[in-house]
This record gives C-alpha cells, structure tokens and sequence, in this order.
C-alpha cells in the first residue's frame, strides 16, 4: 500500500470481507470487529489475492519497541551525538511521548536487554560498518558517531566486541578476499589487485 490506489483498494477488500476499516494507513489497518468476529483465513487469502500480505498482528508493547527501534536507528542516521549517554532517554520519551522508565521496562520485557545495552550495540555496529566499508580513521569514527571520545568507542567496542576498533580493522585488512566463485576452497586463488 503505497499509494492511495492501494489504501483505496484495500478499505474495498475489507469491505467485501464483510469487515467495517476504522482507519487504513501505510502498512497498517484497523477495523471496528474483534480478533474472534474475523475470519483470519479468508482475510489472509484474498489479500494474498491482492499482491497483499498479512503481517501478525502486534501487542501495543510490541509496536512501542519497534516504534523505539525505528526512532533509535532515525537518530543515528541523522544525529548520533543525541544517542549519547544522559541525552537518549528524554530524546526518546519527547519523541515518543512516554516516560523514558516505560520505554525501558518495555523494551527489556520484550526483548531480554535493556534499552541502553540496545542502543550502545546499535553505535558499535554503526561502529563496525564505518570499519569496514571506510578510510576514516578511528577517532573520526568516534567522533561521526557522537562519542565523546576515541577513548570512549573504544572501551564500548571492546566490551561489545571484545577487540579494539583499531584492531578490528586490522583483522579486516588481513583476512583473505572472499570466495564469491562457487568453486570448491581448494580450487579458488584470489587474485591480487594491484594495490594489495
């Protein structure tokens, strides 16, 4: 559901199911009739019909922890110098309109670590693709990402890793090229590039 056309067409799809929408957004529906009033498998086969597909339905704390995950990942895209400590918790809670302790207790039930521990690995992978797929150097890494130190990333990439970033960088720089051939390991030779 993309566009209007699709929103349009889906409100007709549940009307002929026989299921009155209160509202129809992208990816998302919700109608008037209860979980036991529908009928699961008739809805599933004609959106199937339709190019559609039915997602399982989510338990509001669910939808909150990947509405938390959703705006953790939006703000380490655009500002990760607000994930630091002492600046993500009212960043969250102004954003998504609830106490930060609520988010947290939230977050931890469902999916069996804190909210801090989450979003400390969600930097360090930030972390280990700038690594990878860069030439900057680990400070400005630091720095890209919002720590407040080199020193700072690399305690928690230790902790998160259990190797330094400088390190891991190494370990990258030396590793073989992959063998992407689908010739047998004792058949493939990589091939030298002429900088290597």
């Amino acid at each position: 559901m993309v566009c209007p056309r699709g929103l349009l067409l889906m409100r007709e799809l549940l009307l002929r199911l026989g299921l009155t929408p209160r509202r129809v957004e992208l990816g998302e529906v919700e109608v008037i009739e209860t979980g036991p009033a529908i009928n699961w498998m008739a809805l599933r086969t004609a959106l199937e019909a339709e190019g559609f597909e039915l997602l399982e339905r989510q338990l509001p704390q669910q939808r909150l922890v990947q509405a938390i995950k959703q705006t953790v990942a939006e703000v380490l895209a655009t500002s990760p110098q607000e994930l630091r400590c002492g600046r993500s918790a009212p960043l969250l809670s102004q954003r998504l309109g609830r106490k930060f302790s609520y988010l947290s207790n939230a977050f931890s039930t469902t999916e069996g670590q804190s909210l801090e521990r989450y979003i400390i690995g969600q930097r360090i992978a930030a972390a280990e693709r700038l690594l990878r797929n860069s030439t900057l150097g680990v400070g400005r890494i630091a720095l890209s990402l919002g720590y407040s130190s080199l020193g700072h990333l690399s305690r928690q990439f230790r902790l998160v890793k259990g190797i330094s970033p400088t390190d891991y960088r190494r370990q990258l720089s030396a590793s073989p090229a992959p063998n992407l051939t689908g010739l047998p390991p004792e058949l493939y030779e990589p091939h030298q590039l002429p900088n290597e």
